[in-house]
């Protein structure tokens, strides 16, 4: 017994002089830029923008729909750049003819689309891009067709 009271009498007192040994800890904060990162952060840019339509007809059918978009550019070098757009849509419509009322036909809708350039000189493009069209800009039809 009294060679347990002193084990724990030396492990209380040597605790504080072992926990001042200064051990490596990771830095695991991804918004620290490193040289030698996959994707060093430092090269990023990031912006949003918001915006919002609403409209009637005289027969009082109407519409409304929001957008935010979350912008990103990477730029890898000065010749390869990545841009990528995150777009959250809401959406509906409604009835204004006596009383103002919406539809039940509220809908949410998340539309990502990304660019890639390749600028090797100052004559030479390549892009690869991948964007959804929304309703009225499907390809090969006439704008008054979509309506």
């Amino acid at each position: 017994m009294r060679k347990l009271i002193v084990c724990l009498t030396l492990i209380v007192i040597m605790l504080p002089l072992v926990a001042q040994i200064d051990l490596p800890r990771p830095n695991l904060n991804p918004f620290r830029g490193s040289d030698n990162a996959l994707l060093p952060m430092d090269r990023i840019q990031m912006s949003h923008s918001m915006g919002f339509q609403a409209g009637t007809s005289s027969a009082g059918d109407g519409y409304y729909l929001s957008r935010y978009t979350n912008h990103i550019k990477y730029k890898f070098n000065p010749k390869l750049e990545l841009d990528l757009d995150l777009n959250f849509v809401n959406y509906g419509s409604m009835n204004t003819s006596s009383k103002f009322s919406m539809n039940d036909d509220n809908s949410n809708k998340l539309i990502p689309e990304f660019s890639l350039r390749y600028k090797p000189t100052d004559t030479i493009l390549i892009q690869v891009e991948m964007n959804q069209g929304t309703y009225f800009n499907q390809p090969r039809k006439a704008w008054y067709e979509t309506w």
